[in-house]
């Protein structure tokens, strides 16, 4: 997963990973953060989601981390926003109320210097391979404020192909988060011969996780 795949993705429009909708989880279980309207949220590898538009329509401000400026201009375009582009360190921050959207690698947050009380991950967990995963644990668990929590959507199945989305199961959720987080399991969605990948064959069963993570 060098930031070329991801470059290429976007440029050919190979977005599969792009939901249309509000995922569904993030309607059903944002209220167990117990989150105040004015706070922010960090979104890691936001790409264009529009899951930050109803975080915005929440009353929650987003700071959003994305690697191509494709997908962020995107995001401004669909929003019918033209957002301030200026150097944020490492980054160029594209920013307009309610969002700034980072444009660079998440894995250099840290340079920022900023801290969160909210995040939020549909896509950005199981788009990492294994290798990377532990790395971005540390990386969100240094981002959080003690007591800052987090929402994280995952998906486990059996497909062979090495690409996104990982599956990325409960067990392995556990043993990423525990050392830094409390981690409690929200809700588990077996979509079975739905789902587009099953019925197609490419695996036998997929499946959505949601945790609320809290930072020790």
């Amino acid at each position: 997963m060098e930031p070329h795949f991801w470059h290429q993705r976007w440029q050919s429009a190979r977005i599969g990973f792009h939901q249309r909708e509000i995922n569904p989880h993030l309607r059903a279980c944002w209220q167990h953060t117990g989150a105040p309207p004015n706070t922010e949220v960090l979104v890691p590898l936001c790409g264009k989601s529009r899951d930050m538009y109803w975080l915005a329509e929440q009353g929650h401000a987003v700071a959003g981390f994305e690697l191509s400026p494709l997908a962020i201009a995107d995001f401004f375009a669909e929003a019918k926003l033209t957002p301030k582009r200026e150097p944020s360190g490492l980054f160029v921050c594209w920013q307009h109320e309610p969002f700034r959207l980072y444009e660079g690698d998440f894995f250099h947050a840290d340079a920022l210097g900023r801290q969160f009380d909210l995040a939020y991950d549909r896509a950005a967990l199981i788009a990492l391979p294994a290798t990377m995963r532990p790395a971005y644990a540390a990386l969100l668990a240094r981002l959080n404020n003690p007591g800052g929590r987090v929402l994280l959507v995952t998906v486990d199945h059996d497909a062979q192909a090495p690409s996104p989305p990982f599956a990325v199961n409960e067990a392995e959720v556990r043993t990423l988060f525990e050392p830094c987080f409390e981690v409690a399991l929200l809700a588990h969605l077996e979509e079975g011969a739905r789902n587009r990948r099953v019925a197609a064959g490419e695996c036998t069963f997929f499946d959505e996780w949601c945790f609320l993570l809290t930072r020790r």
